[in-house]
């Protein structure tokens, strides 16, 4: 998708496959975003992968819930008492590091994500513990 989008000479997505990405869930938004993020960890070409995600964040962004503090695109910072879920992680490093947002859920969570030539991780936080950095 990423390469065809490249090749296309508007570089943007076809009505199809905005309406395809409009109503994804955190499964789907976890792999799309993951994989893509695995691709440009290890090499692959990055400047085709990451017009793609920011397409992709914007088509999200539109379908985020009204009122949240953060969207998808947005860059944040982790704030607060992290969760059990990221133990395994070091906290200066979860501190130090800015994520970008994947998924606001309607259930007061949020997936950030890490900068993909670093790492790649995707983890689901309350979003009361995300501090914007930019939207």
């Amino acid at each position: 998708m990423a390469a065809q989008l490249d090749a296309s000479g508007d570089r943007a997505l076809s009505a199809g496959a905005v309406e395809a990405l409009v109503d994804l869930n955190r499964a789907e938004v976890g792999l799309i975003f993951g994989q893509a993020g695995h691709l440009v960890h290890y090499g692959a070409d990055t400047e085709p992968l990451e017009f793609l995600i920011h397409v992709i964040s914007a088509v999200q962004r539109g379908n985020a819930p009204r009122g949240a503090a953060v969207g998808p695109g947005d860059e944040v910072r982790l704030v607060g008492e992290l969760p059990e879920s990221l133990a395994g992680y070091d906290e200066r490093w979860l501190r130090e590091t800015v994520f970008v947002v994947r998924y606001v859920g309607r259930d007061a969570t949020v997936d950030v994500q890490s900068d993909l030539i670093e790492d790649y991780m995707i983890a689901t936080v309350p979003a009361a513990i995300v501090d914007p950095v930019r939207r």
